[in-house]
């Protein structure tokens, strides 16, 4: 008997995902991802050579700017899976080709349209951190999304009898198509009226919902605007909401006349992922994030480095079973406080569950137009000679709110302070892009009392 997908033991859950891992790898990366043909052939490997999840570490980390350094979003189009027929036939599972081939025998066009499920590129949603840019899915994939949904569906504790009003702006995000699958796999009724406040006021008085999902940036600010809806019973916060965020969202349905057996639940989609991930219902929003373990492996890497960690640092995300484009140790740009594994201690489900998210903490917005990698910041310090050791910390400027990144650096006792930060700012201009906004030259004992709520071992981002 097959086992249920959030009931394996670690020795099973570990089996399963090796052997999805390397049939991805070997299936679908290794012979139709440009992008990974050339990344592994520089690297002196092959896809043959990655045999389980813990061998993965081997393979460096990879985002955006590796991707397309310059910053052209048509760049990233080496992502996007290159399959074609002759490539099916060679790398379709053995039941699949079987069935494949009687077709081309009997039923050409439907030959075409199995073939065509694995192999052709048919819907996008666009994500990005530094840029926007388009992650693509075959029709076999948009059929693992409406799985995947019905599953988030359960983890909330939803049944088919829910009726969804979802308050996301009606865009092909993963957040707003991952939420459209996830009521079609569930069976339950769904409207998408669009993240106008009087628009989804006038849909909620029509169709009396028992869930609303809501962005967690404006979750307050929109729930007072909708006001009481007696009907509701669920809120789904969309987006990995901070402390801050949630406890602004419970007070906002409170202040309404909410009662408190009304459930709020974080949902999150990290950067170029397809799918959502999401609370327990039964753990209160306190349970971590439930993945899906033969849909996706979560791994966590040192921001500044790269290199793999236990605990805390950057989310990344291999996607297993999904075959338009092909994400390896992924950057989400999301810090987490790690990733559990084995059985919730709320729900029982034993699947990797993750902690502490702070989404898109590695990507400062400042101003309107302006974004800063953090990581490309730190890149752009490394190889000087002139400083020791710095710090970057992200905050909010306490007259008008506004992101602040201030770079704290310790200069070499043999370099000239005024010289050694103007080529920092320099090369930082270089490498990210723009620059933080402020450079400071401190001593390495004030250096060292910055490190209290570090995240990592020098990007400290503060609420």
């Amino acid at each position: 008997m097959a086992v249920r997908w959030d009931q394996h033991t670690a020795a099973s859950l570990a089996a399963m995902q090796d052997e999805l891992l390397r049939d991805q790898l070997r299936h679908v990366v290794g012979p139709f991802s440009p992008l990974w043909r050339g990344r592994l052939r520089a690297l002196n490997r092959t896809a043959d050579s990655i045999g389980t999840v813990a061998e993965l570490n081997a393979l460096p980390a990879l985002g955006e700017r590796d991707v397309s350094p310059d910053g052209d979003p048509a760049g990233m189009a080496a992502l996007v899976v290159q399959a074609d027929e002759a490539g099916f036939t060679l790398h379709a599972a053995g039941p699949d080709l079987r069935s494949a081939m009687w077709l081309r025998a009997t039923r050409r066009d439907a030959y075409r349209r199995v073939v065509e499920a694995d192999t052709r590129a048919t819907s996008y949603v666009f994500s990005g951190l530094g840029f926007r840019y388009p992650i693509a899915s075959t029709r076999s994939d948009l059929d693992v999304i409406t799985r995947a949904g019905a599953r988030l569906w359960e983890v909330l504790g939803l049944s088919r009898n829910d009726v969804l009003v979802s308050a996301l702006p009606p865009a092909a995000t993963a957040e707003h198509v991952a939420l459209e699958y996830a009521a079609l796999g569930a069976g339950a009724p769904a409207l998408f009226p669009g993240g106008q406040p009087a628009e989804v006021v006038a849909t909620v008085r029509l169709a009396a919902p028992t869930v609303l999902a809501v962005p967690s940036g404006s979750a307050a600010a929109l729930l007072d605007e909708i006001g009481l809806v007696e009907s509701v019973h669920t809120v789904l916060l969309v987006g990995a909401p901070s402390n801050a965020e949630r406890l602004a969202a419970v007070h906002a349905l409170r202040r309404n006349g909410a009662g408190s057996d009304v459930a709020v639940l974080a949902v999150h989609a990290p950067i170029g992922a397809r799918v959502l991930w999401g609370e327990c219902r039964q753990s209160g929003g306190a349970g971590g994030l439930h993945t899906y373990p033969d849909l996706d492996v979560v791994q966590v890497v040192d921001p500044e480095s790269g290199d793999s960690v236990d605990g805390d640092g950057e989310l990344v995300l291999t996607q297993l079973g999904l075959r338009g484009s092909a994400l390896v140790r992924w950057r989400t740009g999301d810090l987490v406080t790690g990733v559990a594994a084995g059985r919730c201690p709320h729900c029982g489900r034993t699947v990797p569950r993750v902690d502490g998210v702070a989404r898109r903490a590695l990507i400062a917005r400042l101003g309107e137009s302006r974004l800063l990698d953090l990581r490309a910041v730190s890149a752009a310090l490394v190889g000087r000679g002139d400083i020791d050791d710095w710090r970057i910390a992200v905050g909010r400027r306490s007259r008008d709110d506004r992101r602040t990144v201030t770079v704290h650096l310790a200069i070499a006792a043999t370099a000239d302070e005024a010289t050694a930060t103007v080529g920092a700012a320099t090369d930082i201009r270089a490498v990210a892009g723009a620059l933080p906004t402020q450079l400071v030259a401190v001593s390495r004992w004030d250096l060292d009392a910055l490190t209290g709520e570090a995240l990592t071992a020098r990007i400290r981002v503060a609420a």
